[in-house]
Formats: structure tokens, sequence, C-alpha cells
């Protein structure tokens, strides 16, 4: 079971990685093309903001799969790095599920969001977009966060170190 979490999780985060890093070569692309358009043939992309906004959007949240897949998040530990063995572990645990309780409610409300979108079929103003994409980009990057949490719950893996060159784990 901890062999396949943890391929889970790297596989996982290895994808949202990928997604994070396409969105910015998109985004570096669209501006580079915005700014030409501009100021060589004096007809911007009237889309071009709204794209790039939600293209980063959608890479920050699948960005933070894997962030929470590798714990190298900020957080406030001090006084769990004060304890040691059994009651360092129990702390850990507490501050996960904490943690997955508060990115779960945010879910709800994102994928709520998401739904009504869809239902009243609001779409984006430059570029038409369902707004119900861009929403669901935020719903599916917080699901994904917490199956990362939750299978750090069940697979503890140390976390790594700061100074380290290799952080995957």
């Amino acid at each position: 079971m901890r062999g396949f979490l943890v391929g889970f999780g790297n596989r996982i985060s290895g994808f949202g990685l990928l997604i994070a890093a396409a969105g910015l070569i998109l985004i570096v692309a669209i501006n580079g093309a915005n700014v030409v358009a501009r100021y060589v043939f004096r007809s911007p992309f009237s889309w071009a903001e709204e794209a790039m906004l939600y293209i980063m959007i959608a890479g920050i949240f699948w960005g933070a799969i894997a962030v929470a897949w590798r714990q190298v998040d900020i957080c406030i530990d001090a006084f769990v790095n004060l304890t040691t063995g059994r009651l360092h572990r129990i702390l850990r645990a507490i501050a996960n599920l904490i943690s997955i309780a508060i990115v779960f409610s945010l879910f709800l409300v994102s994928g709520r969001t998401a739904l009504l979108m869809f239902n009243f079929d609001q779409r984006s103003d430059a570029l038409h977009l369902p707004m119900w994409v861009p929403h669901s980009a935020f719903a599916s990057g917080l699901l994904l966060v917490i199956l990362m949490m939750a299978a750090r719950l069940l697979a503890p893996v140390s976390r790594p170190d700061a100074n380290s060159p290799n952080q995957s784990s």
C-alpha cells in the first residue's frame, strides 16, 4: 500500500508540475506575442490578459499539488519541531488533518461555485470562455492537494531538507 501511495503521489505531483511549467511557458508566449502585436502591428490581443490570468490560476493550483506532496510548503511548526518520537508524529498528523479540513472546506466552496458557473453558463468577457473551466482548475487542484496530504498521512515520508539538492521524495 505504501509503495502504491508513494508512486501515485510522485506521478500526480509530477503531472501538476508539468501543467504549471506548461502554463508558465504559455503565459510567456502569449505575453511576447501580445507585445509584438501591440507595438509592431498596433493591434494587441483583446483576450491576452484574461487568458494569462486563467492560465496562471491553473498553474498555481496544479503546482500546489507538488508542494503538498513534497511537503515544501511554508508551515509554522516551531513547537512541533521541539518534540521528538511519537509525540512529534502525532502533532504532525494533527496538523495535517487540520490542513485537510481547511482545504476541504475551500474545495467544497470552489466546487459549488464551478457548478453554479456551469449551470448559469456564465462566460468571461474577452475570451467568452465558460467560467466553470477556470473555477474547475481551482477546485480540481484543491482536491488533488487534499489527496496528496491524505496520502502523506497514510504513507509518511520524511520531509525533505530545505538545503538538500534533491527535493523529491
